[in-house]
């Protein structure tokens, strides 16, 4: 293996690609779908009190992540058994060129596309950074893990197209993989979700039900005749709602979800594992979380919530003001999920997975190039 060799194939790959007219044509109809998704995003998200830059970035990312998703297992998953049916492969492993040159010269070859297309979405990307609440630093790290994981989705393609002997096949098997890692993963934590759910006692910080039994106004007319100011006016004290000063820690009966037993499903999703590495901490203002459409900010809580599971403490007052009154409410206004945010990531276990698979299935790609081959599945040629 030398990178002589990788290139050789490499340029090989990308100057096939630019023989054929359709790149062109589809590289224009991607750039006008990202700069229609960004304008409308602008339009709909732009408002005076808020900063429409974080949910620009989030829908533009998504939409590439989901476009690439389609396109990026086109490059690689029939690459290695086309050109074998081609008989073009055969010629390439009679020259001094390795197993592991052709494997990963064909990987950087469609990685260099993918990334192209990654390209052309950096200007509105850099127009929604401009338009404010979203960090150049978080930026880069969530473009960082985007371009591995689009690396994982060539290297999974390439590694079916040396399993399978027509192309069609190994494009419908890496499809199912990748539909199984996006929607695969969050059907499985959804309906596992049932599984991990029981009742149990909770210790619970908040407004206890002797409170309200307490509390709870007499059946009166606020025109009867025969009451006395005094009277109405106790009454009516009696009326008030609870503020948190009431608050006190007591044991209920709760129904509790313990999606700390199976979180681990969720960080396989790649659009997962891009959402909690985007710019969830730069939403901050004066302490507070920008509202608005936030995709990746609530997937990223999510499955951050998820990972740590119930509290010890379910909190249900913590947030409100003293003596503000809790609107006859036993849910406290605290956002669990904004909770969320300041613990730790799990984007690093996530791709880390995704790494290891990619890196797998690249060695087997290139175990399944090694000449002599003792074995050629059936209806498949030489050259």
């Amino acid at each position: 293996m030398s990178w002589h060799g990788i290139k050789t194939i490499a340029a090989l790959e990308l100057r096939q690609r630019l023989r054929t007219s359709r790149w062109p044509i589809v590289f224009g109809i991607w750039v006008l779908l990202i700069a229609g998704i960004s304008f409308l995003s602008y339009w709909a998200t732009n408002d005076p009190d808020l900063q429409s830059g974080s949910a620009m970035y989030d829908i533009v990312v998504f939409f590439v992540l989901g476009l690439s998703m389609l396109i990026v297992p086109s490059l690689t998953a029939t690459s290695v058994n086309g050109d074998r049916e081609h008989g073009v492969l055969a010629t390439l492993q009679t020259t001094l060129l390795t197993e592991w040159d052709i494997a990963l010269g064909k990987l950087l070859s469609a990685w260099v596309v993918a990334l192209a297309f990654l390209a052309t979405a950096l200007p509105f990307l850099a127009w929604a950074w401009a338009e404010g609440g979203v960090s150049g630093g978080r930026i880069v790290l969530s473009l960082f893990v985007l371009v591995l994981v689009l690396a994982v989705v060539c290297a999974i393609g390439l590694m079916f197209s040396t399993l399978t002997a027509r192309p069609v096949s190994s494009a419908v098997l890496t499809y199912l993989t990748m539909g199984a890692l996006v929607f695969g993963t969050t059907i499985g934590f959804g309906l596992s979700a049932f599984l991990v759910t029981q009742q149990e006692k909770q210790q619970v910080y908040g407004i206890p039900d002797t409170w309200w039994e307490q509390h709870q106004p007499p059946a009166f007319d606020p025109a009867d005749p025969n009451l006395t100011p005094e009277q109405l006016e106790e009454i009516q004290k009696s009326q008030r709602q609870p503020t948190r000063a009431d608050c006190t820690t007591f044991t209920r009966t709760s129904t509790v979800a313990h999606t700390e037993r199976i979180w681990w499903m969720l960080p396989l999703n790649p659009f997962v594992v891009v959402a909690d590495a985007a710019p969830s901490e730069a939403r901050k203002d004066n302490g507070l979380y920008a509202s608005g459409f936030t995709p990746m900010r609530w997937i990223s809580a999510g499955v951050r919530a998820a990972r740590n599971g119930p509290s010890d403490v379910h909190d249900e007052c913590t947030g409100y003001i003293v003596n503000e009154p809790l609107q006859g409410s036993d849910e406290g206004v605290d956002d669990p999920f904004s909770k969320a945010l300041d613990t730790a990531p799990v984007w690093p276990y996530g791709l880390a997975f995704l790494l290891v698979a990619g890196a797998g299935a690249t060695v087997l790609a290139g175990s399944r190039l090694k000449t002599p081959i003792r074995r050629l599945p059936n209806g498949t040629r030489i050259a």
